[in-house]
């Protein structure tokens, strides 16, 4: 069985510890990455319900059918509102929030719902309660792209890495590698020790 060579060994070494270490920090960036976006969603999303619940008070006074709003450019990934009376029917929402509440019951905070992740204001001196969603491939898209950034540069690195672990161990022992290759030339059996 052939022996690998020392320099290849030291190589082999340092780049799994390195690789370990990039893939810790890979799993610890990305977990970090998508608590703190989610945590900038849902904080967005809480500061649209509740400052959507005063302009609803205002305006359901005057209301007396259930209405849509149209929003000029509502796409797949704007946010979605319904605005529920004490019964739980619907009495305002967005072109894009569904006909059906998101929720049942009222409770305030968010929730996860099929297609959405919502947030239930507290109810208004009006008794209304104010929903916003947000699509969940939305906020999905953003969590991976967020992940992405943090993540891919590492990945880029790998390869400098490993060229730059190769070429410091090579040069490094190059005078040992010449002094062994001088002593076999020679017919002497083992060298001197090497030092520095």
């Amino acid at each position: 069985m052939k022996s690998w060579k020392l320099s290849t060994r030291i190589v082999s070494g340092i780049l799994m510890v390195v690789m370990l270490g990039m893939l810790l920090l890979s799993t610890a960036v990305g977990g970090f990455t998508r608590y703190e976006v989610t945590e900038r969603l849902d904080n967005s999303l809480q500061e649209v319900s509740e400052r959507l619940q005063t302009v609803v008070a205002d305006r359901m006074r005057n209301q007396t059918s259930v209405s849509v709003a149209w929003l000029p450019e509502a796409g797949p990934r704007t946010l979605a509102y319904q605005v529920l009376d004490d019964t739980g029917h619907i009495v305002l929402r967005s072109q894009n929030a569904p006909t059906t509440p998101f929720v049942q019951g009222g409770k305030v905070g968010f929730v996860n719902v099929a297609q959405f992740r919502v947030y239930v204001a507290a109810p208004s001196t009006d008794h209304y309660h104010v929903l916003v969603g947000e699509p969940t491939f939305h906020r999905q898209e953003a969590v991976r792209r967020a992940i992405m950034i943090s993540i891919v540069p590492m990945l880029f690195f790998m390869p400098v890495i490993w060229l730059l672990v190769r070429l410091i161990v090579y040069r490094a022992l190059a005078p040992w590698t010449a002094c062994t290759m001088k002593c076999a030339l020679v017919g002497v059996g083992t060298c001197a020790p090497f030092s520095p």
